[in-house]
């Protein structure tokens, strides 16, 4: 910090001649003035002293130069000072270098770009998108970008997205993303429900908290049965019925279910032969507006289109508002061919092992896979079974008349349906 001031303030380098040398150093110092770097060396007029002092300094040293009889010749300048002075008339270039700064200063009030990572499912366009709907867009205020905001709203509206995280860092926007396999929260029922199966299986567990079991383990049921009912029976003396009541059932069912699984796709494909002949264009954006576009012209009959996009900054985390957008357009020659039966059979097997990921994900566990492909001639067709372990059940509403007692009135014998009931 002391060296910073004195850049600031200027320093010189004196060679100290004369007749009474040491009477200057001590009159210098009963007079405070501070010397730097004092030393000597011999010349061939004698004796030379050296030493370095403040600019301010040695405009006060004349006296006491006159006093001791010696002479201050100046060796070297530094500092600000000798600097200002010496480009004195390059005004223009401090004036552009101030407008430089202040044009940094201004541009490091904004964001000018935003990066989307971890998305498989929720590509980066998509989250772009949905950051536009809310008002978040390269261009705005720093100030106005509420990192907590943007993670709350994230998670509400995107359930499947367990974990995000949204940094400011300089002009740049940081949305991190991590998707989970967490299957979609059952809607919490409040009025009375049945649970029944949505396909034929085999009961491998059940652990019921409400309601009635009406199978257990083991059991073969079929799609529609009820597996636990919302009706709860109270039994008296000599299991007789004393009253019913309705309620939300609630219970942990695992099912062992077959599920058939057909899939097919086009043995033929169409693969692109690329001629070499392509055209260039470039786009450039000061945020989010085009101020040049220079789009190729071309006669091609088939192509395809390739774009990328560069934001120019200065550093990872001072993006600029400036983009450079080139497309390239590239011929090709589309040729036609049929899978072999080993590619066929390849991609038939990777279908099939999507398929099977995509049920794990889903909490639902494969036991076995019976399956076969056939090649056809134009189609590729895999059939077969899958055995699976998964919660295979859905809420059913619970009719009033399946709890409700019907009693006849005592006095008329007329059954009103108005007795009973809990």
């Amino acid at each position: 910090m002391k060296q910073l001031f004195n850049f600031f303030g200027g320093m010189v380098f004196v060679e100290l001649r004369g007749r009474s040398p040491e009477r200057f150093f001590n009159v210098c110092r009963s007079r405070k003035i501070p010397l730097y770097d004092v030393g000597s060396h011999v010349t061939e007029h004698g004796t030379v002293y050296v030493a370095k002092m403040k600019l301010r300094d040695y405009f006060r040293i004349r006296a006491i130069a006159k006093k001791s009889h010696c002479i201050p010749y100046i060796r070297k300048r530094i500092g600000l000072p000798f600097l200002l002075k010496k480009y004195r008339s390059r005004v223009v270039f401090f004036a552009g270098g101030v407008y430089c700064l202040w044009l940094m200063w201004l541009l490091s009030r904004f964001v000018w770009d935003i990066s989307v990572t971890g998305g498989f499912v929720h590509t980066e366009e998509e989250m772009l998108s949905y950051l536009k709907e809310n008002s978040v867009v390269c261009g705005m205020r720093r100030e106005n970008v509420d990192c907590t905001d943007i993670e709350r709203q994230l998670r509400i509206d995107y359930p499947d997205i367990g974990w995000v995280s949204a940094e400011l860092r300089g002009t740049k926007l940081f949305l991190r993303i991590a998707e989970t396999d967490m299957p979609p929260l059952r809607k919490e029922e409040t009025a009375p429900v049945h649970l029944a199966a949505t396909a034929d299986g085999i009961v491998k567990s059940l652990v019921c908290r409400s309601g009635t079991p009406v199978v257990k383990v083991g059991d073969v049921v079929k799609k529609g049965d009820i597996l636990v009912s919302g009706v709860v029976s109270v039994i008296g003396d000599n299991e007789t019925l004393v009253n019913r009541y309705s309620v939300t059932a609630d219970a942990d069912i695992v099912l062992k279910t077959v599920k058939e699984y057909t899939y097919s796709f086009s043995r033929k494909i169409v693969e692109k032969e690329f001629t070499g002949k392509v055209k260039k264009g470039y786009a450039f954006y000061f945020g989010n507006k085009k101020i040049f576009s220079h789009m190729p012209s071309h006669s091609y009959t088939n192509y395809a289109i390739i774009t990328e996009g560069t934001v120019l900054s200065l550093h990872e985390h001072f993006s600029l508002p400036f983009r450079m957008q080139k497309t390239v357009v590239s011929e090709y020659i589309p040729t036609m061919r049929d899978y072999t039966e080993e590619e066929a059979n390849s991609l038939a097997k990777q279908a099939l092992e999507r398929y099977v990921s995509y049920l794990e994900e889903h909490r639902t566990t494969v036991l076995s896979v019976d399956v076969t492909t056939e090649v056809g001639k134009d189609t590729v067709y895999t059939r077969g079974r899958l055995e699976l372990l998964s919660a295979a059940w859905e809420q059913v509403p619970v009719q009033e008349d399946e709890w409700r007692q019907q009693s006849p009135d005592e006095y008329s014998g007329d059954d009103d349906g108005s007795a009973g009931g809990a």
